[in-house]
């Protein structure tokens, strides 16, 4: 009986050896992600390892440009820069052609600005809080604000916006008590359309123009 218990004993220790000598196998096997770290595997498959993850990486991207078919990125999102009313971050952009790497996208927004540059275009890309937007140079905008305005901003705002811009971080209710309480809904349309702010202090806030009003007006 006691011999059959040590039989049983040294038949028991084997397995677990086993067990235990698996599991740091299985560790290491995961742990081991660069062929060049184990020993016997030459240059050559490392450098292959690299490539299969830069294609894993570039996969996304090119998955996402098969979705517009002949349509190149870049336009897509010159397009999509085009058409907006309000700055496009670079994850909204990069919906618009399939691809969610931030830095491809990036680099594509980049190149569209160094194009808009090198050629002299009236039109400038601009990064603003919230991601990036079409604008006009200074210059040319004040050649054709009339338009700008027309376009974008009611007659009764323009004339609210003026004295706003004359009066740079005044109360709304300094400009109601001189202008009328007609200009809530003006500074309503002005904020929304990305002309002012508005920065809530007690029971009133202060009004101020904002980077767009001073490309539109050349400021």
């Amino acid at each position: 009986m006691a011999i059959a218990e040590g039989t049983q004993m040294e038949e028991e220790e084997p397995e677990g050896e086993e067990e235990l000598e698996g599991e740091p196998e299985a560790g290491e096997g995961q742990q081991v992600l660069h062929p060049s770290a184990v020993p016997g595997v030459g240059a050559d498959a490392a450098a292959e390892a690299e490539v299969t993850l830069v294609n894993e990486v570039a996969g996304e991207e090119k998955k996402g440009q098969r979705s517009l078919g002949k349509l190149e990125p870049k336009r897509v999102i010159e397009a999509a820069l085009f058409i907006s009313s309000k700055p496009l971050s670079i994850e909204e952009l990069g919906k618009f052609i399939g691809v969610a790497a931030p830095g491809f996208v990036e680099g594509l927004v980049k190149e569209l600005a160094a194009d808009y540059d090198k050629y002299g275009s009236a039109i400038k890309l601009a990064f603003e809080p919230g991601g990036w937007i079409m604008r006009l140079r200074g210059e040319y905008a004040q050649k054709v604000a009339p338009l700008a305005q027309e376009a974008e901003v009611s007659r009764g705002a323009l004339k609210i916006l003026a004295y706003i811009s004359q009066n740079e971080g005044i109360e709304q209710s300094k400009v109601a008590d001189r202008l009328g309480s007609v200009i809530y809904d003006y500074v309503r349309e002005l904020v929304e359309k990305g002309f002012l702010t508005k920065e809530k202090r007690g029971r009133t806030s202060v009004l101020r123009t904002t980077q767009k009003f001073r490309d539109y007006f050349g400021q």
